[in-house]
């Protein structure tokens, strides 16, 4: 019980002392931002209702606290706070993402769906938007989630996360080529982080099982009317 009280003392002042050093939004933003680095979710949070007392419609630390509450596992708070968000005529593409999140996390599909739709009609041409609107659709087996990255790729290419789910989702299916197309991208454009090493992976895996698994890598494909597959499986076979 006295560690108890004595930690819940250091937490108080450590609190009160940081918010009491100032009372400028910016400075108590950055000191928010770095409790939020240290994984000290409940700091942060008090630190950005702080700030946001002082400077009421910043996005910025809007988008903390719902972020914060979030990874601090407080959906409830964290539904409050992305419905606040979303209110808002500034609401930006990660104004999106975090409410995608918290719905997700509170296993609310619909709603969920829905702030996708919201937002790709406000940012039609968000290609992280397509890729986690495509990732909800495959958590519950629909498969149409394959035109969304698709689409994804096509109105912002400069997006990784669609070229990963793409590669992923035709590594299941018998397509030899789109696969490794879009692993092949993917890996360029991301090649050092955890997703990057699992593609490499997967892509090893891939020209293995679907390519050089047959000494005549043009079999089957009689009836493929892409001329881009085509090709690519006739440059692979010279």
């Amino acid at each position: 019980m006295k560690k108890y009280a004595a930690f819940l003392c250091m937490f108080l002042s450590v609190s009160v002392l940081v918010i009491g050093q100032t009372d400028d939004p910016k400075t108590l933003h950055e000191n928010a931002r770095t409790f939020m680095r240290q994984g000290d979710f409940d700091n942060a949070i008090i630190i950005l209702n702080r700030a946001l007392q002082l400077d009421k419609n910043n996005l910025e630390m809007e988008k903390d606290l719902a972020m914060s509450y979030y990874l601090k596992r407080d959906y409830q708070k964290a539904l409050e706070e992305v419905r606040i968000l979303l209110d808002r005529d500034d609401a930006d593409v990660v104004s999106y993402q975090i409410a995608g999140n918290v719905y997700k996390a509170v296993e609310e599909v619909k709603e969920c769906e829905k702030v996708y739709k919201d937002g790709l009609r406000k940012f039609p041409a968000s290609g992280p938007l397509y890729s986690e609107y495509g990732e909800l659709l495959w958590a519950k087996k629909d498969f149409s989630a394959i035109d969304l990255w698709e689409k994804g790729i096509k109105v912002d290419p400069a997006c990784a996360g669609n070229y990963y789910n793409a590669a992923r989702f035709y590594f299941y299916t018998k397509d030899k080529v789109w696969s490794l197309v879009y692993g092949e991208i993917f890996v360029n454009m991301e090649s050092l982080s955890e997703r990057g090493a699992a593609m490499k992976q997967l892509l090893f895996d891939a020209y293995k099982e679907k390519l050089f698994a047959e000494a005549n890598i043009m079999a089957g494909q009689e009836k493929n009317k892409n001329e881009f597959s085509k090709a690519f499986l006739e440059c692979i076979n010279k």
